[in-house]
């Protein structure tokens, strides 16, 4: 079976993603499904200055997978700003003093409502470094795909999730895009990334708070997950 390491997004929780786990150990995906345990509190803590903790989890999670399966590389799928963390790690270039190098482990980086371009101040040191340092699809031996829901319209003046998420759209991608489409945190745009392939699938959402079915339900998988076979 082949590895596959699955990334949580933050304030999500190793927990929020076994369901999905175990849809993807069955046919058609035949995975053997590792998820990094990054806790809610964990990505409570981290700050836009210091993702070394989240990555070194990461890290011990690939090499898991990697000595449980016998394999040379991994598949990681990664939700939210999960795929951001996902390209430092591959990176060679040292972060906060530590290199990584993880592109060598990585056979695929699936990327599910990851805000690549976000403008959002939690994110933007951290963003702002990974798309100077490794802009797009940047290890040409990976193979990168963006996976965005379209699932709500933005509108300031609609119901309580189309302006929670008017407010995200304006946040990640500018105020232009308040009436944007997305998934609820991630514009259609801000989560294209150059150079990956890149699925806008109708009706997922963010996560369940933003409505179902959300990237880990089963109706979600049965609309994006034909990029995994």
């Amino acid at each position: 079976m082949r590895p596959l390491v699955i990334i949580g997004g933050y304030l999500t929780s190793p927990n929020d993603f076994a369901p999905l786990a175990q849809l993807l150990s069955t046919s058609p995906y035949g995975y053997q499904t590792f998820i990094a345990p990054i806790s809610r509190t964990r990505w409570l803590i981290t700050r836009d200055w210091d993702f070394r903790k989240v990555i070194a989890i990461v890290r011990a999670t690939v090499e898991q997978a990697l000595s449980a399966s016998g394999a040379e590389q991994v598949d990681i799928l990664a939700h939210s700003v999960g795929g951001m963390v996902a390209r430092m790690y591959m990176g060679e270039q040292p972060y906060k003093g530590e290199v990584y190098g993880g592109h060598r482990y990585v056979r695929r980086l699936t990327m599910l409502g990851t805000p690549h371009h976000s403008q959002e101040h939690w994110t933007r040191q951290s963003v702002g470094f990974v798309n100077s340092t490794y802009p797009g699809a940047f290890y040409p031996e990976v193979r990168y795909t963006s996976v965005v829901g379209r699932a709500i319209q933005g509108n300031p003046r609609g119901t309580l999730i189309e302006r929670m998420s008017s407010t995200s759209y304006s946040t990640v991608s500018g105020p232009s895009f308040l009436e944007a489409w997305g998934d609820g945190i991630s514009t259609l745009e801000c989560a294209a990334l150059s150079g990956a392939e890149y699925l806008a699938v109708q009706g997922v959402s963010h996560s369940p708070f933003h409505g179902r079915p959300w990237y880990g339900d089963q109706e979600g998988l049965a609309l994006w997950g034909k990029v995994l076979r």
